[in-house]
């Protein structure tokens, strides 16, 4: 069942007629809207400085071992949820859960290969661009009214993302003390060999970006009931199959099936902080949906 965004509701109400629009709130809900999408937007462009962090450096903490700890965030910060609201099943909740692991897995590794501010700048960028024109395509209240001008803002979201990108690598070089020092270009994990490091890292971030920008379309396509934060429950329980499966591959894919390494001391913590940090800025984008829809809300 379709939901209509409230600006779209309200817009409608108004027939089309801006002043009758900003005089029902129309403003004060695209203004909210685009707040809760920014708030969103730091708390998806941080939450992975915690795979950062020196204990888990120190103990060469896998990327997908650290993934895993994260999923273990986002399904409590998740199931939280059925305090306030009732379980709402919505089988959407299966692919979201599975396009957050495969997204979240490859934002670890591609932090761990090239460093987080060029990292993030890769996949945010790609992920910008892939949740607008899929939520042009799969979001039902998808349509704009210029696509053009909405076009062109992402254009300019995406030029901002890459120059802030390009400016952290550059001052952290000038600074001596690049991220990429303590990459994989030194401490190869699960087989990871040096050489191609930066390009698979290149790579590894946009496939995290093409992921991340599809995550909650599955949420447009789920029932009335289901749609909003009683969303949450399915995505964690999506969450919580597919990550363990994702962890696994690439060690019983190894000639010697060598069993992860949890390391629970050193990224238990942070891998769980940091996917409450991520879940936080989710919540932010579902809401930020139900006001200015997804093509407009996810990509920012």
């Amino acid at each position: 069942m379709r939901v209509q965004p409230l600006t779209e509701s309200l817009w409608l109400e108004a027939h089309g007629d801006a002043d009758s629009f900003m005089a029902h709130g129309g403003g004060m809900a695209i203004a909210l809207g685009t707040l809760l999408a920014v708030l969103s937007a730091v708390a998806n462009g941080t939450f992975t400085i915690f795979s950062k962090t020196g204990a888990v450096r120190r103990a060469r903490v896998d990327p997908v071992v650290f993934n895993l700890w994260a999923c273990v965030g986002i399904v409590l910060s998740s199931l939280l949820t059925l305090v306030m609201y009732k379980f709402v099943w919505s089988y959407m909740g299966l692919i979201s859960g599975l396009l957050f692991v495969l997204s979240a897995s490859n934002s670890y590794r591609a932090v761990r290969l090239i460093g987080v501010s060029v990292g993030t700048g890769i996949w945010c960028g790609t992920a910008v661009l892939v949740s607008f024109v899929a939520g042009l395509v799969f979001d039902p209240n998808g349509a704009l009214k210029s696509k053009l001008w909405a076009l062109v803002a992402i254009i300019i979201i995406m030029i901002g993302i890459v120059g802030v990108a390009y400016a952290g690598h550059v001052g952290r070089v000038a600074a001596g003390h690049e991220e990429n020092l303590d990459t994989l270009l030194q401490h190869p994990v699960t087989g990871e060999q040096r050489s191609g490091t930066f390009s698979t890292g290149v790579f590894t971030a946009i496939f995290a970006g093409l992921a991340g920008g599809l995550i909650m379309i599955p949420l447009t396509r789920a029932s009335a009931e289901a749609q909003g934060i009683p969303y949450l429950p399915s995505f964690a329980i999506g969450v919580a199959i597919f990550a363990p499966i994702v962890t696994a591959i690439p060690y019983v894919t190894r000639v010697d099936r060598e069993m992860p390494n949890l390391a629970p001391a050193a990224a238990a913590l942070p891998g769980i902080v940091s996917g409450i940090v991520w879940n936080i800025g989710n919540v932010f984008s579902i809401l930020a949906i139900g006001y200015i829809s997804y093509s407009i809300a996810y990509p920012m």
